[in-house]
């Protein structure tokens, strides 16, 4: 076994802990209560903060696509339909889906994922209720509520034990949340090559609101990338190199591996644990 360092086995137990980007669902008892608008400015909010956000929403009802030919690739049987344009990349995909699954399947690195509706889900949820009543009642039929957020203008700081924000309160707790995130996120390898002069100083930054982790350097010169169920394993210089080199000797000791290796510009390996 090779071995690892205290290092690398520390943030080993961080994947293990399940290093995710924040998640929090947006629910309300009924329809109109501001969930779309809150998202929409939450993620305006973030974005121009330099945080990438993803939101899923959930849906009672089937995608109308009937009238699109994307629609008839679906219906012709295919599992799976991309749509690309100058400017988006949509994918379609034939599923009975759960929320996870939606997570496990994005393809971007997110910093915050906000999620409408799912109410039973196991994440921690925001709240958006009409008045004091409609939040004891959904606080009764909903579970983990960290916050809720009312409609009706009342000053109540607090419902039965759950905190009671306005818009903007919200908004500094998510900003919060991801700042923790992003600092699990720093290596701790003081490699000095940031402007921040070590992994602390970085920390320090983001907390100021003055960083992201965009600015380490070490993540942003990856040579090979660790991923284990969607939670990328931080790897310094040095693990990074051998990774790479092991898995292109093993390519080249393959039959035709060097062919394949030739104009190679990436290698994806992909291993399935379990059943």
């Amino acid at each position: 076994m090779l071995w690892l360092g205290d290092r690398i086995k520390s943030w080993l137990i961080d994947v293990l802990e399940r290093i995710m980007p924040p998640i929090f669902c947006v629910v309300s008892l009924g329809r109109g209560r501001g969930k779309t608008r809150f998202i929409e400015r939450i993620v305006s909010e973030l974005s121009k903060l330099g945080v990438r956000v993803v939101t899923i929403k959930h849906s009672k009802e089937n995608v109308d696509l009937a009238d699109k030919d994307s629609y008839r690739h679906l219906k012709a049987g295919a599992i799976e339909t991309l749509i690309i344009s100058p400017s988006e990349l949509i994918t379609i995909r034939r599923a009975q889906a759960s929320l996870d699954d939606a997570i496990r399947s994005l393809h971007v690195e997110a910093d915050l994922i906000l999620v409408e509706g799912f109410k039973t889900s196991n994440y921690p949820k925001i709240l958006c209720a009409e008045d004091k009543r409609e939040a004891e009642e959904a606080l009764k039929r909903i579970s983990d509520i960290r916050i809720i957020i009312l409609r009706s203008p009342e000053s109540i700081r607090e419902i039965s034990g759950v905190r009671v924000v306005s818009e903007e309160e919200a908004l500094e707790l998510l900003r919060k949340s991801i700042m923790d995130y992003w600092i699990k996120l720093i290596p701790g390898l003081d490699c000095g090559k940031c402007r921040y002069g070590s992994c602390r100083g970085m920390a320090e930054a983001i907390r100021r609101g003055e960083a992201t982790i965009r600015d380490c350097v070490m993540r942003g010169l990856s040579k090979a990338r660790v991923i284990v169920d969607g939670v990328e394993v931080p790897l310094g210089p040095w693990p990074q190199q051998l990774l790479h080199n092991l898995v292109r000797a093993f390519i080249s000791s393959l039959k035709l591996g060097e062919r394949f290796l030739e104009n190679a510009r990436k290698i994806v390996v992909e291993v399935k644990l379990g059943g």
